[in-house]
């Protein structure tokens, strides 16, 4: 059952997102109006909504996802191509124009990976994923050893030293325990950042390798029972990943900035700063059992102790492993399907993508939204055979390379990001699809509350609430369950609204907002998933423990397509730069009284605080012109122009030097954090320069969000004068 609105007579507004109130023709029982939408034109939406809704199905999505996990199909590989082959001829066959975009790439297969523990007796570690009898496909051969991805041959032997998590500050417990890795292997455990920062401060701190192994306590056993009885990452289970430093920059290591094309320049992988120079392997949690059991020296601090049974100790002493890697680099061909809907105005793109290259089956990570997205698809092709045409092109993308680096979505943006910036409105991801029963969604501030509104409008497959009822109602018992009455920094909704999270890193938004400045959302739903990235991520877990019936692959793929409607369908496009403009604010307040507490002049942090304060003003009155309905009634040419000033505001807050020491990141709100990976960095330049405590570098990464915020400001005064024409 949709959610209903209280009607009233009036037009009212939320931020800078249109939201007309009143009588609808043609407009559905209990159906309230559309951000966007002229009076006249939201009937005839939820009408166009309520017949593509009707078209996602489960068993379709089922199928689809049988297909996708028939075969292991890593990045670079004969399996990914059919899989992109597979993909174009499914969205031909849905009436889109589809094609594969090929890119040549530096990047390798492993030949061997071998660890072993030398001392205080040898003992062979490395162990593959054991095979599960119930489940016939993690016997298939095909499947690759598991690796780290973008590290280099080697051949080293050390002692090892436990650096739990090996975070910054695990970094600074170990020097004031007087222990230091500097020509030692450093053993963390996955969790709490990305796994290519573990490497990247190993490396700064002069370690010669890198074990990450999975802890039981962070997803294994003291999770749940773990697979085949439960969900949750068995002892002979492995985490593959990508150790690129993409925190400097993503995508081909050779040619940063530009497309991996056949004729591009490229420059040597000594010359590539995202790339490790020292060794990393991944191993399950027996054989980093094996390794932490015979470490010595002082036991570790409380919060390090993991879950195995025995008690951890820092090292180092008498345990040595020895850790040999043999890599086969090559330029090698990855596969991107490009499929669009063409509209009425090929001038303006809405954007959704998700990777179709997996580790291993890739049942949740990535095939779940691939499976999805094609649903979506599906749905979309029926709506044009009965006689819909769309207003705006609708470009589905699939990418091949997500895991080793976001390279797919990321030589595509550099290709075409001239093209992007002036016809992408909006980019939609999805990645994790279905994991679970529990929506999860990041986005810019300004697409926050069209997340929300799209979520209102379908229903959840196990309850007569909407998915935006049951978002809400989760995180609130999880937020008592966990902390009491509150929530994690970072996370609070001054709204009271279900969370959604800034977008950092570890999925294909990434090129799209951070190089090209195009607005951008996330979502899917997630559960108990201990599998990520093994092999045991496949159809049989999804189909035990994920979705078994797939009612939530057929309802994400409703919200998607509820969203791509919205998007192309409107008058005004949905964007609510008040609560963009509000965000940026409350950030830079944070940012002024950091910087008085590291003595920063205040005239230094002044343009600052008066940019941000225009660009609330520019958002307050262009809500106020388009509260009276302006921009649904000008010409066709000024709304255009309208619409697209509204989708470039993102780009106006790109530095075109980018941020000090990361060039290729230019956007200048939101960028993933230096040393955490996957979270935001918000105002990520002066921010992490406060952090180095670098008062020169702070004032010129100042200097430079400041002109970006007049930018911004600047971009939504130009609206507000077209919405009065």
């Amino acid at each position: 059952m949709t959610r209903s609105v209280r009607r009233s007579s009036s037009i009212a507004i939320l931020g800078c997102g249109v939201l007309l109130m009143g009588a609808v023709a043609n407009e559905p029982e209990g159906l309230g109006p559309i951000r966007g939408f002229s009076n006249a034109r939201s009937g005839d939406e939820h009408a166009l909504e309520e017949k593509f809704r009707a078209i996602p199905d489960p068993a379709h999505a089922e199928s689809n996802l049988r297909h996708l996990t028939s075969e292991p199909h890593l990045a670079g590989t004969e399996a990914s191509k059919r899989v992109a082959e597979w993909l174009r001829g499914q969205y031909q066959s849905y009436g889109f124009d589809a094609q594969i975009v090929s890119y040549s790439v530096w990047m390798a297969q492993p030949k061997e990976v071998s660890l072993e523990l030398t001392s205080p007796q040898k003992q062979a570690l490395a162990t593959p994923e054991a095979g599960i009898p119930e489940d016939k496909d993690t016997f298939d051969k095909r499947a690759v050893m598991a690796f780290n991805a973008y590290v280099p041959s080697a051949d080293v032997t050390a002692p090892v030293v436990y650096v739990n998590y090996g975070t910054q500050e695990d970094y600074r417990v170990l020097q004031s325990l007087g222990i230091s890795v500097e020509g030692k292997i450093a053993l963390a455990r996955y969790g709490r950042c990305y796994r290519g920062i573990k490497t990247k401060l190993a490396e700064e701190h002069k370690a010669v390798g890198v074990v990450i192994y999975s802890d039981p306590e962070d997803d294994g056993y003291d999770a749940g029972d773990m697979f085949p009885r439960g969900p949750w990452r068995p002892m002979s289970g492995i985490q593959r990943g990508s150790v690129e430093y993409t925190q400097i920059y993503p995508g081909d290591p050779l040619t940063p900035g530009v497309a991996a094309t056949p004729d591009a320049k490229r420059i040597t992988p000594a010359e590539a700063t995202n790339l490790s120079h020292i060794p990393t392997l991944p191993i399950n949690p027996q054989d980093g059992a094996a390794i932490l059991s015979k470490l010595d020296g002082p036991h570790v601090p409380r919060s390090w102790q993991g879950g195995l049974p025995f008690t951890y100790h820092v090292g180092a002493g008498a345990a040595v492993a020895h850790i040999r890697l043999v890599m086969d680099y090559q330029q090698r061909p990855i596969y991107d399907v490009i499929a669009k809907l063409h509209g009425t105005s090929d001038d303006e793109w809405v954007v959704l993508g998700n990777h179709h290259d997996a580790w291993v089956f890739g049942a949740v990570d990535p095939s779940s939204g691939t499976a999805t997205m094609l649903e979506a698809a599906r749905g979309l092709g029926d709506l044009v055979r009965s006689g819909w045409k769309p207003r705006r092109t609708i470009v589905m993308c699939e990418w091949d390379g997500e895991e080793e680096g976001l390279i797919g979505s990321t030589e595509w943006v550099e290709q075409n990001r001239a093209e992007l910036q002036s016809k992408a409105v909006v980019y939609l991801n999805t990645d994790v699809g279905v994991a679970g029963p529990n929506l999860s969604a990041s986005a810019v501030p300004s697409l926050k509350e069209f997340v929300r509104d799209a979520t209102r409008s379908v229903p959840n497959p196990q309850s007569g609430e909407t998915v935006y009822e049951t978002w809400r109602e989760h995180d609130a018992r999880a937020e008592v369950e966990e902390l009491g009455s509150a929530r994690p920094t970072g996370q609070a909704e001054v709204s009271g609204e279900a969370p959604i999270s800034a977008l950092g890193a570890g999925s294909d938004f990434c090129p799209f907002l951070d190089f090209a400045g195009i607005p951008s959302a996330d979502v899917g739903f997630v559960g108990d998933y201990g599998v990520y990235h093994s092999l045991y991520d496949d159809f049989y877990w999804m189909k035990k423990f994920g979705d078994p019936e797939f009612k939530y692959h057929a309802a994400l793929a409703k919200v998607l397509g509820t969203m791509v409607l919205r998007l192309d369908e409107a008058d005004v496009l949905p964007f609510d730069y008040g609560n963009y403009a509000g965000e940026i604010s409350r950030a830079v307040q944070a940012l002024q009284k950091r910087a008085g507490e590291q003595g920063i002049n205040s005239s230094e942090v002044k343009p600052v605080v008066d940019a941000a304060g225009q660009l609330s003003e520019s958002a307050a009155k262009l809500a106020h012109a388009l509260q009276s309905g302006g921009g649904l009634a000008i010409d066709p040419v000024s709304q255009a122009k309208l619409n697209r000033d509204l989708a470039s505001v993102d780009q106006a807050l790109l530095a075109p030097e980018g941020l000090r020491g990361r060039t290729w990141y230019k956007h200048t709100i939101y960028a993933p954090g230096s040393y955490a990976g996957y979270s935001a960095e918000v105002l990520p330049g002066p921010s992490e320069a406060l952090d180095r405590k670098d008062a020169a570098a702070f004032e010129v990464e100042s200097k430079a969000l400041a002109a970006a915020l007049r930018r911004a400001a600047a971009r939504l005064d130009e609206v507000t004068k077209l919405s009065g024409k």
